[in-house]
């Protein structure tokens, strides 16, 4: 097993995303070709590098090329038919495969993780189990925002008594603190926003905002954008309810801000921000909040 760390190449793979849709979870065959060889997937992993925070993913999908062709796009855990032809030019490169903001109908590489170059090493009709690592690309910029140890640099914009750094083992995703966000009945409005971080993003290029959240009620992420001592507020997405009252759950997030960092224009700088208004019926709602961080080129 080879990584390759070169950009580009993740770059490429990442734009031919809906030219292959229609590949979905499939490699077609007919009964004339040559028995298959499985390659059997039950998941993969994220090996973080140095500095590089939490191990944290939500892979959910394999992504499978030849030399030559597509051979397709697989749900985890995953068994991929490989024919002959498909290992003629050698080994087949895999590809982490993430959800875009949560969203069964935005399947795509991830393009800041590394590929993993892989021949089977048995015949046909025989399965070679592996569960692939990747990395990040080196190219890669990752900007850490918060998590949460040993600071805090989100600030409150509304609702300063409704956001926290809390060590409650209830509401800690990993380490020993995490965000918290409440809104009630006398604070229906939180919003908090990165205190001059001053993020420097360029448009044109992948952008992700990250971040682990657990939550009972839905609440927005996104960023400010600030130009000539103007600061605009763009927001990114809704974010739904992981908690059903019955149970707490944590899920990861692929938020895509480019297209946010696109619309703006021209920026001096960005910050992350993250609100929460009390949903009507309610006397209360939490948000949890870990590892936040933007990855771009």
């Amino acid at each position: 097993m080879r990584r390759q760390l070169v950009a580009p190449r993740v770059l490429k793979i990442f734009q031919l995303t809906l030219a292959v849709a229609g590949l979905w979870g499939c490699s077609l065959m007919s009964p004339e070709q040559d028995i298959p060889t499985y390659l059997v997937v039950p998941s993969m992993e994220y090996a973080p590098g140095e500095l590089q925070g939490t191990s944290s993913n939500n892979i959910t999908d394999l992504w499978v090329y030849s030399a030559t062709d597509v051979v397709g796009v697989f749900p985890l855990p995953a068994v991929v038919p490989l024919l002959e032809s498909d290992m003629e030019g050698g080994a087949v490169t895999l590809l982490a495969g993430i959800r875009e903001n949560g969203l069964s109908d935005r399947r795509s590489p991830y393009p800041f993780y590394t590929t993993v170059d892989h021949l089977p090493n048995v015949g046909p009709g025989q399965r070679d189990t592996l569960v692939p690592q990747v990395q990040l690309v080196e190219e890669v910029r990752f900007i850490p925002v918060e998590d949460f140890e040993t600071s805090n640099v989100l600030g409150a914009m509304a609702g300063g008594s409704g956001w926290d750094r809390v060590g409650d083992e209830a509401w800690v995703f990993e380490g020993n603190k995490s965000g918290q966000l409440v809104v009630s009945e006398d604070e229906p409005l939180v919003r908090i926003r990165t205190v001059e971080q001053e993020y420097d993003l360029q448009g044109g290029l992948p952008a992700f905002l990250e971040m682990d959240y657990r939550c009972d009620q839905p609440f927005v992420v996104g960023l400010f954008g600030f130009r000539n001592g103007q600061e605009t507020a763009l927001p990114g997405m809704v974010l739904s309810a992981t908690d059903d009252g019955t149970s707490a759950e944590w899920n990861k997030i692929y938020v895509d801000v480019s297209s946010l960092i696109s619309a703006h224009g021209p920026a001096d700088h960005f910050e992350v921000y993250v609100e929460c208004v009390l949903e009507s019926g309610r006397s209360q709602g939490t948000v949890g909040l870990d590892n936040i961080r933007l990855l771009t080129y």
